[in-house]
């Protein structure tokens, strides 16, 4: 099955790349070729009977003599070929002077097939390409054809010098459509008898749409299938309301939001669902034009197969309960003091942003005592700054209670009894290695701590300041985050002290560092940095002496190098021994840290992938190799 544009008055799509010389695209009406079908066989196995060629007599088609229409085409000489389909070979020439389509059947042995000849005699519609004659002698059979003089969609999808409307796009995508629901429901005595299924159709329309959307070809020079690709873009998209990367940035902002949204739909069902589940044409067209939803058609569980992803809930995924009531108890100044030994140095066992952290105990629990900053005091008030601190997440510090008196301020938690993720990774007089299966664990974990927090709370929690710094481990190696207590109550501060910290330590995001604006996203690259360090064993900025490069930079050719030649070891710590599951934790890495902001995964996402439930392929596809050129551009 094939489409071309035509010089009428609506528009078209294309399934098929036959190519002509002819005139610039105006406005067009979809043709589309009907199902190609092999020749007839009636029930006792005789071969062209004469039902095709009486058919077409009756309807008034001239028959052409072979060599009269081997004598047009130069005798089906190349110059004159336009294009080739599944079932045979198409030549521009010209018959009775006028310019005619010259189809050239391969041979095909079917049984119980109507020819072409014989199915095209009775298709009648404006979006159809109109038969006018045909030839049967022997084993050649041809098909005389009108001539759409207005060259394929395809051709005017990649011509760099022109540019498709959107307005010309959705109506080619509408009419296209009508012309395949002829096919599949004006005919129902043809319907059983067609070479390709209704459904068959239905996905090659989709991969139209997916052209039609994105400006794509079939395939990338790297051998990426434009359904591969999309796939990907389009969960994202989804996930994220914003379609830049996934359409077709020769539109740039010129296109109806809602009309693409739309057409993204019916993408997504014809492609990525199974073949008994994909719509019908009628359903699309109903899609497309508005006057059906897209619920109709794809719903959320179809939107998780089409990302790859399970369908479990997000509470399975992250093994967590929803929140207990909690009432986080309020300790007094002097408890607090006389758990720390009044805040004694020797008690210290953290200095970050928000204040210094002390162990201490209070009736017989082990606990962290964070006493905040001056600055910080002054930003908060109130029992609002740990209100919203009731998770029941086990990869997050847990919170116990809180202090305020007058200038002092505390928020106590449990005692994590190992120290941070950087410690144990990076200090040069800790002896005790990792090993792969712990940092996987520690990567999960902290994946699903963020997602945690990200996808779960409401309203959504931003850490804003992931290091390796934040992820403490316990005995057993589970990280647990903190941190993130008052990102919500110091958005201000935050952004304040992270700038620095960021820029500093090697964990800020390209978009951060411009606008300093604290997101999800800044999350996840953040968190893609602490990926790497696990890693590599590398911290997130490489000194050696007087000169120091992020890991983030250091990393991106040495991985370029490594996807090129399916050789890891550059990056790998050497401590480790080489392990084939690592690849997935690089490409959840690269997916975090390399990709622009808009495009990085969610934390969900990375959990299912680090757990082996999706494929790294569904967020880190080889045309992702490109985003490693000059790296993250600070």
């Amino acid at each position: 099955m094939g489409c071309f544009l035509s010089k009428s008055n609506a528009q078209a799509d294309s399934l098929n790349d036959i190519k002509d010389n002819t005139a610039p695209l105006r406005e067009q009406s979809v043709v589309t070729y009907a199902a190609e079908c092999g020749p007839y066989s009636d029930k006792n196995g005789s071969r062209d009977a004469p039902a095709a060629s009486e058919i077409a007599q009756s309807y008034g088609f001239k028959r052409y003599e072979y060599q009269k229409l081997a004598k047009a085409t130069r005798f089906f000489s190349n110059v004159h070929r336009i294009g080739e389909g599944g079932f045979g070979i198409v030549y521009k020439a010209s018959l009775d002077d006028d310019d005619v389509a010259i189809k050239k059947l391969k041979i095909v042995k079917l049984e119980n097939k109507l020819e072409e000849i014989e199915y095209l005699s009775v298709v009648r519609h404006p979006n159809i390409v109109k038969m006018i004659g045909y030839c049967s002698e022997g084993e050649d059979k041809l098909l005389v054809l009108e001539f759409v003089p207005n060259k394929s969609l395809r051709h005017h999808l990649h011509d760099e010098d022109k540019l498709l409307e959107w307005s010309k796009r959705i109506k080619i995508a509408i009419n296209s459509a009508r012309g395949l629901l002829y096919l599949h429901e004006e005919y129902p005595e043809y319907g059983d008898k067609q070479r390709v299924s209704e459904k068959s159709d239905v996905y090659s329309f989709g991969v139209v749409l997916l052209e039609l959307i994105t400006g794509r070809e079939l395939s990338d020079k790297q051998g990426n299938t434009i359904v591969n690709w999309a796939r990907s873009q389009i969960g994202q998209a989804l996930d994220n309301d914003d379609y830049t990367v996934l359409v077709d940035s020769k539109l740039e902002d010129m296109y109806n939001k809602e009309e693409m949204i739309r057409m993204i739909y019916c993408a997504a069902a014809s492609v990525y669902k199974p073949s008994y589940s994909r719509p019908t044409m009628k359903q699309i067209i109903g899609v497309l034009e508005g006057t059906i939803s897209h619920e109709k058609i794809i719903d959320w569980k179809d939107i998780k197969t089409i990302q790859g992803r399970p369908t479990t809930s997000l509470e399975s995924l992250l093994g967590i309960e929803r929140a207990q009531n909690f009432s986080p108890r309020m300790f007094s100044f002097e408890e607090l003091a006389i758990a720390t030994r009044f805040f004694s140095n020797n008690r210290m066992i953290g200095d970050d942003d928000f204040g210094r952290l002390y162990k201490g105990e209070l009736n017989g629990m082990p606990v962290a005592i964070k006493k905040l900053s001056l600055w910080v005091c002054a930003q908060v008030g109130g029992e609002q700054m740990v209100n919203y601190i009731n998770h029941n997440c086990q990869y997050l510090n847990k919170l116990i209670g809180y202090c305020i008196e007058e200038s002092d301020k505390f928020i106590v938690y449990e005692l994590v009894p190992s120290k941070s993720l950087r410690f144990n990774l990076h200090d040069a007089g800790h002896k005790k290695t990792i090993d792969w299966s712990r940092r996987k664990k520690i990567a999960i974990g902290c994946a699903k701590g963020l997602a945690y927090l990200h996808e779960f709370c409401t309203p959504t929690i931003i850490h804003g300041n992931i290091t390796s710094d934040n992820i403490f481990l316990d005995n057993n190696f589970e990280p647990k985050i903190s941190g993130f207590e008052l990102a919500q109550e110091l958005p201000n501060f935050v952004t304040h002290i992270s700038t620095e910290a960021k820029i500093n330590r090697g964990y800020g995001a390209p978009e951060f560092l411009k606008d300093r604006k604290i997101n999800e996203k800044v999350d996840v690259f953040s968190f893609g940095v602490v990926l790497l360090e696990l890693i590599t064993g590398k911290p997130s900025v490489i000194r050696e002496g007087i000169f120091s490069m992020n890991l983030v930079a250091w990393v991106a050719p040495q991985l370029t190098q490594a996807f090129n030649t399916h050789n890891y070891n550059s990056i790998i710590d050497v401590e480790l021994q080489n392990n084939c599951e690592i690849i997935e934790m690089i490409h959840c890495a690269a997916a975090c840290v390399y990709k622009p902001a808009k495009t990085r995964p969610k934390l969900s996402q990375i959990v299912e992938v680090l757990q082996g439930n999706m494929k790294s392929e569904s967020i880190w596809i080889h045309s992702d190799n490109t985003y490693l050129k000059d790296g993250p551009q600070y």
